[in-house]
């Protein structure tokens, strides 16, 4: 078997479609068998020649067992941790600059979308807050700004708030962030710690919806605005969700990347 898929959500089962169109043998374990493509056991851990896994893996197998079972297959990780030594034939993908770009880049695209399935309102008609200037805050803010969304930045980084204003963003510093809610009808909250708490939140407009996109801990204190009576929600995992076809070939051209690397 020239490629086994283990987990993971959408993107996964389309990667191991575009695989097999390739003319590869592939098979998928820990998740229903993708159209044109087998259900494996963990016994084809130790006949396949390379492994693509969330990492940690999540459902059947655990990263140790993986680890343990891979024999001489090359194992392909996906997420933002790996097992410390990313030698012996083991490639972190989320290490792959260009990767982490487009993901970034797919979900802000989601983000948006989800956020207009939501509202009654066209983008021109509403002003944006963006909170966070890391691949996701630059990808939000560079799809708002050319659809006409009067767009702040909140940053820490002074440079990133230049950046944002090259872009044509307005900028605040993230430590200001209450004053910038109020008159703002969209939020997206890319940032990994609490900076809408329920101090803040009082600030935003009550038609106001707020879109925690960060990893845990997340930023956005969901109870805290709903309480208020706050359009406020989380958006995980949306390349996977939103667009699982272009998440699975952004995967794939990391594969490719890190192949021919390797030659």
């Amino acid at each position: 078997m020239d490629y086994l898929i283990i987990g993971g959500d959408g993107r996964f089962a389309r990667l191991a479609r575009l695989l097999a169109r390739r003319g590869a043998q592939v098979g998928v374990l820990g998740r229903d068998a993708a159209p044109g493509v087998r259900a494996v056991g963990e016994e084809a851990l130790g006949r396949v020649k390379r492994i693509v896994s969330n990492w940690p893996p999540r459902g059947e197998v655990t990263g140790e067992a993986l680890l343990a079972a891979k024999g001489n297959a090359r194992l392909y990780l996906c997420g933002p941790g790996h097992p410390g030594n990313v030698g012996n034939n083991i490639a972190d993908l989320w290490a792959d600059e260009a990767l982490l770009q487009r993901n970034a880049a797919l979900t802000a695209e989601g983000a948006v979308s989800a956020a207009m399935r939501a509202s009654d309102r066209a983008l021109r008609d509403l002003r944006c807050l963006v909170i966070g200037w890391g691949r996701i805050g630059r990808s939000l803010t560079e799809l708002l700004v050319p659809l006409c969304a009067g767009v702040t930045v909140a940053s820490r980084s002074e440079a990133g708030r230049h950046r944002a204003v090259e872009r044509g963003a307005e900028a605040v510093d993230t430590a200001h962030i209450a004053g910038a809610l109020p008159g703002r009808g969209l939020v997206f909250n890319t940032a990994p710690g609490m900076v809408l708490d329920g101090d803040a939140l009082r600030r935003a407009d009550r038609d106001a919806m707020i879109v925690d996109l960060a990893s845990p801990p997340y930023g956005v204190d969901l109870a805290a605005a709903w309480s208020l009576g706050l359009r406020a929600w989380r958006e995980p995992g949306l390349p996977g969700r939103y667009c699982p076809e272009s998440a699975a070939l952004a995967l794939l051209e990391a594969i490719d990347r890190h192949d021919e690397g390797e030659d």
